[in-house]
C-alpha cells in the first residue's frame, strides 16, 4: 500500500539518476571557469568578478543538488533531516545565480550606453574607481538576501518537516515507510502529500520565492536588453557605430545582441518547467491531477535545471571568442576597450 497518487519508488529512482548525470556537465562546466578565471585573472580583468561570482553560484546550487541525489541511493533516515537543509540551500545558490545575472544585464546596458554618451575625458580614474565602490555594495547584497532569506527558512520553527518514525496508526506508518516521504528530490514535496503535518507554510515559501524570484529575473533581463536594442537601433544611424563597410565591427555587433538574447533563454529554458510545476502544485486542490501522471513534467523540469550550471557556462564563457582570446593569451583580451557590450568587453583598468 502506498499514497495515492504519487510518485512511485520506480519514477523517483528515474528522477535520482537524471539529476546525477545532467548535473555533471553543470559542475564541469561552472568549474572549469571558476578555475580559468582564477588563473587568468589578469588578462579577464574587470568583468572576472562577475563571471567568478556567477560560476561559483552555480557551481555549488549543481553540487548540493547532486549530493541530494546521491542521499536517495543511500537512502538512509539521516538523509531526510539533511534533505530539509541541503534542498533549500541549492535553491539559494540558484537565487544568488539569477540575482547576479540581472547585475551582469545591468552592467552591460550602463556600458554599452555610457561610454557613448560621455566624452572620454570624463572616464578617468576618479569615475572608475567611484563605480567600483558602488559595486561592491551590489555584490554584497545579491549574496546576502539569499542567504538570509534560507536562515529565516531553517531557523524559524514552523517550517520543519516532520521525523520519519514509527506512529501509532497503521497509515502513519505507511506513510512513514514509503520511499516517497523519504526521497530528496527537488519540487517533490510541494504537493501537500501528507508526509509532514507541518509543512503547509514551508511548501508555500518555497512556491513563492521560486516564482517571484524567476519572473523578476527573466522579467528584469528581459527588458533591460529589450531597451538596449532598443536604443542601438536609435542611435544607429547617428554615426556612433561602425560604418557599413566594416563587416568585422558589424558582426561583432550582431554577436552582442545574440549573446544577450542567449542570457535570457538560458532562465526561460531552465526554470520555465519548474514554474509550470509549481503552479500546478498550488491548484491541484481544486483539481483532480495526480503527481504520478506529471512524470514527463517531471522529467523535463529536472534536466532543465540540471543543466543550468552547463549553459551559462557556455553563454557567459566558452561560447564567446573575446573569453577564450583572452584564456589562450590572444592580443584582445576580455576588457579590451573597443567600445562593445559589457559582456563583450568592458571599461579601462586602472589603480585607485
Amino acid at each position: 500500500m502506498e499514497l495515492k497518487g504519487v510518485l512511485s519508488a520506480d519514477q523517483i529512482d528515474v528522477l535520482t539518476v537524471e539529476y546525477l548525470v545532467l548535473l555533471t556537465p553543470s559542475v564541469i562546466g561552472s568549474f572549469s571557469v571558476l578555475v580559468v578565471s582564477l588563473v587568468r585573472w589578469r588578462q579577464l580583468k574587470e568583468q572576472v568578478h562577475l563571471l567568478v561570482q556567477l560560476a561559483l553560484a552555480d557551481l555549488l546550487a549543481a553540487l548540493i543538488l547532486m549530493s541530494t541525489s546521491v542521499l536517495n541511493k543511500v537512502s538512509t533516515k539521516m538523509g531526510v533531516t539533511i534533505c530539509q537543509y541541503f534542498l533549500p540551500l541549492s535553491l539559494t545558490f540558484y537565487f544568488i545565480s539569477f540575482l547576479l545575472v540581472v547585475v551582469y544585464a545591468w552592467k552591460s546596458k550602463s556600458n554599452i550606453q555610457g561610454w557613448r554618451e560621455r566624452p572620454a575625458e570624463d572616464e578617468g580614474v576618479q569615475s572608475q574607481c567611484r563605480q567600483k565602490i558602488v559595486t561592491l555594495p551590489v555584490y554584497a547584497l545579491v549574496w546576502m538576501m539569499p542567504i538570509v532569506m534560507y536562515f529565516v527558512y531553517v531557523l524559524t520553527p514552523f517550517m520543519t518537516t516532520a521525523l520519519v518514525t514509527t506512529d501509532k496508526t497503521m497509515g502513519e506508518n505507511i506513510r512513514n515507510d514509503s520511499q516517497y516521504c523519504t526521497s530528496c528530490i527537488l519540487f517533490l514535496h510541494v504537493w501537500r502529500d501528507s508526509c509532514s503535518d507541518a509543512e503547509e507554510i514551508h511548501d508555500t515559501f518555497i512556491r513563492a520565492s521560486v516564482f517571484l524570484i524567476v519572473i523578476t529575473a527573466l522579467s528584469t533581463c528581459s527588458v533591460i536588453y529589450y531597451k538596449l536594442s532598443k536604443w542601438y537601433e536609435t542611435h544607429k544611424h547617428e554615426g556612433l557605430f561602425p560604418v557599413e563597410g566594416d563587416g568585422r565591427s558589424r558582426r561583432r555587433i550582431k554577436n552582442v545582441f545574440s549573446t544577450a538574447r542567449n542570457m535570457v533563454m538560458v532562465i526561460f529554458f531552465c526554470w520555465t518547467p519548474a514554474l509550470i510545476l509549481i503552479l500546478l502544485s498550488s491548484v491541484m486542490i481544486w483539481t483532480n491531477t495526480e503527481q504520478r501522471s506529471l512524470f514527463f513534467l517531471y522529467m523535463i523540469q529536472a534536466g532543465s535545471v540540471s543543466l543550468q550550471g552547463f549553459l551559462n557556462s557556455m553563454v557567459y564563457a566558452w561560447r564567446r571568442p573575446n573569453f577564450t582570446e583572452a584564456v589562450l593569451g590572444e592580443n584582445t583580451p576580455l576588457m579590451w576597450q573597443d567600445h562593445t557590450a559589457f559582456f563583450d568587453e568592458s571599461l579601462r583598468t586602472s589603480s585607485c
